[in-house]
């Protein structure tokens, strides 16, 4: 394929380094000079080991030019990639004009040639940024319009510094953002025999799956620093327990409480957060990352009851109160706080939960619900039938099945599943999730 790279920072000259040696005809394009004439003469313009190799050996079979001028990245090419950055702007939000400044660039570049190759944007950019301000300067700079003069698609790069190569060779994931299905079907023919998952979704959840990467990494790092910490101040080697805590890849290092859901509760995380909290604070040791993990939590409760009291339901069921499916343990689970402060709205409530008898609640468990939910057993319903007279149910645990879900919504109940009851879809009346 011949291929424009526009921008020739890390992204763009690791990108332009690997595809030359894939055999692609590249075209390197921006607007700094000392840049271009550097990838004109096949030495790279950034420090990444065996980039410079694969320059110098595209250079010398004639697969890499580069140029100031958009028209040669555009001209006959098959697809362009814009890799240039998106610094924080003076607000701490995001800059975009680098972005917007290079697609109208190409769109113009686009007329001027009659070129009609695929926009693949691989600059780090936030949900709507593509379908709210690159395409519309794409179509207005080239007079053409996206999904049927052109194609563009979001191709967020995965791709660390000193490893670059070895990560644009055996990527964790190949992640393309379509407005028009098949938009993206020039990007699964360059990938093929590349061993990694290919995902094909929107615009905008492309543009989310780089941001939960790029924050989760910075969240691991603060987590293994604060822990490091602590572990410090009680005279551990830090490295020796986080040794045995990565070695647990079944909850720890794995897809385990990574899933959008409510939030959590039972008879440990809660109060073993408030234990190394206060541990720390005697000790003197800054934990702002543990700090706010409480907080958080208790404003997904909040941001919860707030939604529910705005469709103002006289009465509301609930399918589930126990902190997790299979068992009746409610030590602050946050289901109760849940039923609490609806009940402090006025609200009306009807409960049921398979696995919660308030005859056969004992010790701590029964304290704890007792203290917040006094009156519970007149709460509880033994059917599902019960719920029929809800307003809005609730569905905590999945304990119900689509079928059931779809009975409710076709007599007009209002759900909210914080459950992901599977089957049921997600884009209809009357049916929403926590994070939906």
């Amino acid at each position: 394929m011949r291929i424009g790279i526009f921008g020739l920072g890390y992204v763009g000259t690791v990108s332009a380094a690997c595809l030359v040696r894939e055999g692609h005809v590249v075209v390197g394009v921006d607007a700094v000079e000392t840049k271009v004439r550097s990838m004109q003469a096949g030495i790279t313009p950034v420090q990444e080991p065996g980039v410079q190799e694969l320059l110098e050996s595209g250079h010398k079979s004639g697969r890499l030019t580069a140029s100031l001028d958009p028209g040669e990245g555009v001209r006959d090419a098959d697809m362009v990639w814009i890799c240039v950055g998106t610094p924080s702007s003076l607000d701490r939000g995001l800059d975009l004009s680098h972005v917007e400044a290079v697609a109208e660039q190409i769109g113009r570049a686009m007329f001027t040639t009659g070129s009609r190759p695929l926009v693949v944007l691989r600059s780090t950019v936030l949900p709507g940024s593509m379908d709210g301000k690159v395409i519309p300067v794409l179509e207005e700079a080239s007079g053409l319009k996206c999904g049927e003069d052109f194609d563009a698609v979001i191709h967020p790069e995965f791709l660390r510094e000193s490893t670059a190569i070895a990560d644009f060779d055996d990527p964790p994931k190949i992640v393309v953002g379509e407005q028009i299905p098949g938009a993206g079907d020039p990007l699964w023919e360059l990938y093929k025999g590349f061993d990694a998952p290919f995902y094909r979704i929107s615009l905008r959840e492309a543009e989310m799956v780089k941001y939960c990467d790029n924050l989760f990494h910075a969240l691991k790092i603060t987590f293994a620093n604060e822990m490091g910490a602590i572990a410090r101040k009680a005279g551990l080697d830090s490295r020796r327990v986080a040794e045995v805590f990565c070695s647990d890849t079944k909850l720890n290092i794995s897809p385990k409480y990574l899933r959008p859901g409510f939030a959590f509760g039972g008879s440990c995380l809660p109060k073993d957060l408030r234990a190394i909290l206060r541990y720390a604070s005697l000790n003197s040791i800054p934990t702002p990352m543990f700090q706010a993990v409480l907080e958080s939590n208790k404003i997904q409760i909040e941001s919860l009851v707030d939604r529910i009291c705005a469709y103002q339901p006289k009465t509301i069921g609930m399918v589930g109160l126990a902190f997790k499916p299979n068992t009746d343990d409610m030590r602050e689970s946050p289901y109760v706080e849940v039923a609490k402060r609806l009940i402090g709205e006025g609200a009306r409530l009807l409960i049921f939960d398979p696995h919660v008898d308030p005859d056969n609640l004992i010790g701590a468990n029964k304290a704890m619900v007792e203290a917040a939910l006094g009156h519970l057993r007149s709460l509880m319903t033994s059917s599902l039938a019960d719920l029929r007279e809800a307003d809005l149910i609730l569905v905590n645990h999945p304990a119900v099945d689509t079928d059931q879900v779809r009975e409710w919504l076709d007599s007009g109940i209002r759900i909210i599943d914080l459950a992901g009851i599977k089957g049921v879809g997600r884009v209809q009346p009357n049916y929403e999730g926590i994070s939906w």
